[in-house]
């Protein structure tokens, strides 16, 4: 009797870790967290664009994350295939979110810039998609050390996905959270990441950084008014990259923070640890 009981025991283990824990919210602008044993493959698929399917990047610990943009609606599913095991499905639906409104007055410029600036534009443009190109196939999940916030006061004027009226005009939904400060205050890294661009004055973003902490997540500091990084470099949790300032489109001193997973724009505070709004 006793001997069948400890066969019981050791099969049950066996069986248990080959599951998938998962943490986060399957909703729009948010993002998932998941690990399992044994992983081979890992395939989100948009039901409405069955054509645009997504293969995630696993580590070889068995970390993978996915996201939702935060426009996302319908249906969705996930198929995580694991050696020895048969192929799990998940299913998520989501609910179209309501937005709120702000109304901003910018220079004229900002708005509609000049078209002497058009190339600058457009170049900074290309800076941009080429720095995100090296995110794409990077499996390493920087992103396990966790998360901070990026400033020491946590003062949020403006929330992720409101419809930004610009000069009376409707313009695109804000893609990030802006946080208040005084021009000079620290801005550090929310998570473990390489920095795949630290550039000063652009037009839109003036002097701002973007990390890369693996698997397609992204995190961009815009606005800064000084870098304490440089390309290229390792970067951890925590480690001062930048000070809080006002340049490019921006009304005053404050940090924008945007993150993405891929082209995916996601909410920063589905990962940080904020007063509710």
């Amino acid at each position: 009797m006793k001997k069948i009981f400890f066969m019981i025991i050791i099969f049950t283990s066996l069986t248990f870790s080959q599951e998938i824990t998962f943490s986060g919210k399957a909703e729009p602008g948010h993002i998932i967290f998941a690990k399992g044993e044994k992983i081979t493959s890992a395939i989100l698929i948009n039901v409405d664009k069955p054509k645009s399917k997504s293969n995630l990047l696993i580590d070889k610990n068995g970390n993978f994350i996915f996201g939702f943009d935060g426009d996302a609606k319908g249906e969705f599913i996930l198929k995580v295939k694991q050696k020895g095991q048969k192929e799990k499905i998940y299913k998520y639906n989501l609910e179209e979110q309501e937005h709120e409104k702000q109304e901003l007055s910018l220079p004229k410029k900002f708005v509609n810039p000049p078209k002497k600036y058009s190339k600058k534009i457009a170049l900074e443009t290309l800076a941009m998609k080429k720095a995100r190109a090296k995110m794409l196939k990077i499996k390493t999940a920087y992103y396990t050390s966790g998360f901070q916030n990026p400033v020491d006061s946590v003062r949020v004027s403006s929330e992720f996905g409101v419809k930004r009226i610009l000069n009376g005009k409707p313009k695109s939904e804000h893609n990030g959270l802006d946080f208040r400060g005084v021009e000079g205050d620290s801005v550090y890294a929310i998570a473990d990441g390489i920095v795949r661009l630290a550039a000063k004055n652009f037009y839109f973003n003036g002097t701002f950084i973007l990390l890369d902490h693996g698997q397609g997540l992204g995190s961009v500091y815009l606005h800064l008014s000084k870098l304490h990084v440089k390309n290229g470099e390792l970067v951890k949790k925590g480690q001062l990259i930048g000070e809080i300032g006002s340049t490019g489109r921006a009304t005053g001193p404050h940090l924008h923070l945007g993150l993405q997973w891929f082209n995916k724009r996601i909410n920063p505070r589905s990962v940080l640890d904020l007063p509710a709004n």
